[in-house]
């Protein structure tokens, strides 16, 4: 699989990377940035990476002559503009207005409201680079998520299919919190986020269950998981550093993304921020809802039957959504 990383010299971006290398040492990758000399950085050290990822010193296949003609990828770099020039199976956009001291200081809303501002002009960009390649799965990262999609769907006009908006963190902290009140190891625990991927996120509770079996938690304790995964990144950012982010359970969530797509078999649905046209009564606009994947992005949007409550916190999150997309769009 050859993924390329726009944004590949960013925290998220550089630690997807050495997951795709470690993950599999055939993958290969594009790092695409503006700050040339980072991306050297980084792939220079990742190529080393890839050698001991392939276990090598490796023999060459029988009846070549040399071990280049094994199946270990290559980790190359080039500026944003020439992504026309590599052939691609699927697409990340990390890349980000760089945050301010003072985010880990507003709430949720606030800082999705700062960083819709500052990103557009740097997804309109990446757009222009991206409208001379043909159209693959595109996974965006960059904040906020649902109005970044939208925008870049927009700009583009590619199939929706190919548009996934990372939101999987949240699935990860609602296993955590759900863990730390059952006493149990987060694995054991499924618990699907939908919604907005900021402060109108979605957890379905409904379907919750510890090791197969549903559970149950009161309306006081789906407020409190619900505060406790809003308020932990920027806990993580006070504690260790805006430009560090949460590298860790984007990039082993971005991985899980693309193995899902490069499987040839069909994978358990995975909640990703995506367009909507009719899903769950939604015209338009975007929202995380579970998806299954293939090769070619979408395969399939699920509706699942959902109780009332969250069917209103699913609204509520299309709403402050589609409320931003009009401001942005006019």
């Amino acid at each position: 699989m050859h993924v390329g990383i726009i944004g590949g010299a960013s925290t998220i971006g550089s630690t997807l990377a050495y997951s795709l290398v470690c993950d599999d040492p055939s993958n290969s990758i594009t790092l695409f940035e503006k700050s040339l000399d980072a991306a050297w950085g980084h792939t220079t050290d990742l190529t080393h990476a890839n050698y001991h990822s392939a276990d090598a010193p490796r023999s060459p296949p029988a009846g070549h002559t040399t071990a280049a003609d094994t199946d270990a990828g290559s980790v190359t770099y080039a500026p944003t503009e020439e992504i026309g020039e590599y052939d691609l199976d699927a697409v990340v956009i990390t890349a980000r207005v760089p945050p301010r001291e003072d985010d880990t200081q507003r709430s949720a809303r606030g800082a999705r409201s700062r960083e819709l501002e500052a990103n557009v002009p740097l997804i309109d960009a990446i757009a222009q680079s991206l409208d001379g390649i043909d159209p693959v799965p595109t996974v965006v990262v960059t904040n906020p998520v649902d109005r970044i999609v939208y925008r870049l769907w927009t700009r583009l006009g590619w199939d929706r299919s190919k548009f996934l908006g990372f939101s999987l963190a949240e699935t990860a902290r609602v296993a955590d919190a759900i863990a730390r009140r059952y006493e149990v190891h987060p694995t054991s625990v499924s618990c699907p986020t939908m919604g907005e991927h900021g402060e109108h996120v979605v957890p379905v509770f409904s379907r919750a269950s510890i090791g197969g079996e549903p559970i149950s938690l009161s309306p006081d304790e789906r407020d409190e998981i619900v505060t406790d995964i809003l308020e932990i990144p920027f806990e993580i950012a006070k504690k260790r550093g805006l430009q560090d982010s949460s590298r860790w359970v984007s990039g082993a969530g971005l991985l899980r993304v693309l193995r899902t797509i490069s499987s040839p078999d069909l994978t358990d649905p995975l909640c990703l921020s995506t367009v909507l046209d009719g899903e769950y009564g939604f015209e338009d606009g975007c929202l995380s809802i579970p998806v299954t994947l293939t090769a070619d992005g979408i395969d399939r949007r699920i509706e699942w039957d959902l109780p009332d409550s969250e069917r209103k916190r699913l609204r509520e999150a299309h709403d402050a959504i589609w409320t931003d997309i009009e401001r942005i769009e006019s």
